[in-house]
């Protein structure tokens, strides 16, 4: 069972291994998995990965047209109030929707800047390559050293066991009645005749 202990210890080793080989470049094996589950384009995935100023939002260009499109509408809108409330007041919640949208356009903006995400991921890492790797290769040690003490308990146990036995036999022979009675140990004087 000892040797099965130690093998057991010895499998750990696995983990840390193959985790360090995924912390030594991490941004690889992301971004070839992620690509591969979700079809995402590298650029995309490399801009979130990297969050460079190198590298392009890749939805900038996308996001500069929307933008310039709501202020078109914005101030189409807005010369249209002038002329057309009078005569349509449902325009008035049109420039609430209208507001409510460019806030949410917003918001969309900043969801899709790379810095949050590259902070989650990066924390993530840190996590998983630091704290994680210190706890397995701690788990690797005591569990070695379990194993190890196991092993020794088992190796010097039938040693032990055979003393306890010899001391029982001594014991026994001392503690006999015959000896109690023989030295008046029980309290009854033995009156030979």
């Amino acid at each position: 069972t000892s040797l099965i202990l130690i093998k057991l210890s010895l499998t750990h080793y696995c983990s840390p291994a193959g985790l360090s080989d995924f912390c030594f470049e991490p941004d690889g094996y992301v971004m070839n998995t992620t690509q591969a589950r979700t079809g995402l384009s590298p650029e995309i995935l490399q801009y979130y990965l990297t969050c460079s100023q190198d590298i392009f939002n890749p939805f900038q260009q996308r996001l500069t047209v929307c933008q310039r499109a709501l202020s078109n509408i914005h101030s189409q809108l807005y010369g249209l109030e002038r002329e057309a409330i009078p005569h349509f007041p449902s325009i008035v919640s049109i420039q609430s929707t209208l507001n409510i949208t460019e806030s949410n356009f917003h918001h969309l903006v900043a969801l899709l800047n790379c810095r949050g995400l590259h902070k989650d991921y990066v924390d993530g890492l840190k996590g998983l390559c630091y704290d994680g790797m210190e706890g397995l290769l701690f788990l690797l040690l005591f569990s070695f050293l379990s194993a190890l003490s196991f092993t020794t308990a088992v190796c010097s146990l039938p040693r032990a066991w055979k003393r306890f036995q010899n001391r029982l036999v001594d014991f026994n022979s001392q503690n006999s009645p015959s000896s109690y009675v023989s030295s008046g140990i029980l309290g009854v004087e033995v009156h030979k005749s």
